[in-house]
């Protein structure tokens, strides 16, 4: 098996990653990948900083033997992995956290019974106070190689970037403003008042409170300010 990602049989897998149109598709791709660099298990899913629950798996290798006995076990409640992935910014092997609990150490005795000695564990986090991560474990008896890391945590990202990607929800779309009731927003994010908006737009006062009016309740705003900044925002008019 040849298990340099970047040659071209690899790279050809992540391509086809990358053009999946669905989650399960771009699972089955991932997996793939990963099986060009070595012999891992990986789990990918999602923790929530402050909401109880553990890992959200949204995709596994793991047997689901393992599966049913870590989560029978309430592993992920004392798993020395997730609680590391919580603050740590970087990839960061197994062997950096040290089990110091009994219940860890019944966690480590049965990943060993399982065939794994060592893995490599990738997180992101997120904006919304949410941490995504891959946990990767080898099956081979050493260390998961710096090169190896470098290799899965480029994976982690694509896959991450191209999950997020399909399961994002759609940008509202704008709502429509008149060309006037740009113009008119647009005298006014550059400071001009009603009496000077009708001088330079050849219209009455009222004709300018109408146009800002409707577009402050288009956007669904309580003033001119917010109005403005929101259709700054959307691309609706430019300062």
């Amino acid at each position: 098996m040849n298990r340099d990602l970047f040659n071209s049989q690899a790279m050809d897998t992540l391509d086809a990653m990358l053009n999946t149109r669905t989650v399960d598709e771009l699972a089955a791709q991932f997996h793939k990948a990963v099986s060009q660099i070595g012999d891992f298990y990986c789990v990918a899913g999602i923790i929530k900083k402050f909401r109880p629950g553990g890992l959200r798996p949204t995709t596994s290798s793991y047997p689901t033997h393992w599966t049913s006995h870590y989560m029978g076990s309430n592993y992920g409640r004392v798993d020395p992995v997730i609680r590391r992935a919580m603050t740590s910014h970087t990839g960061f092997g197994w062997h950096a956290c040290d089990p110091v609990r009994k219940q860890e150490k019944a966690l480590v005795a049965d990943m060993h019974d399982l065939g794994m000695q060592d893995g490599f564990v990738m997180p992101i986090h997120g904006p919304d106070s949410s941490v995504f991560l891959v946990n990767f474990g080898q099956l081979a008896r050493k260390m998961v190689s710096r090169r190896v890391q470098a290799a899965l945590s480029m994976l982690t990202m694509q896959y991450y970037q191209h999950y997020h990607y399909l399961t994002a929800s759609p940008e509202p779309e704008a709502p429509p403003l008149t060309q006037r009731e740009c113009e008119c927003l647009s005298w006014v994010a550059n400071g001009k008042t009603t009496v000077d908006i009708a001088d330079i737009l050849t219209l009455n006062e009222n004709t300018v409170k109408f146009h800002l009016k409707n577009a402050q309740r288009k956007l669904e705003c309580t003033n001119r300010v917010t109005t403005v900044l929101k259709a700054i925002s959307l691309g609706l008019i430019v300062i």
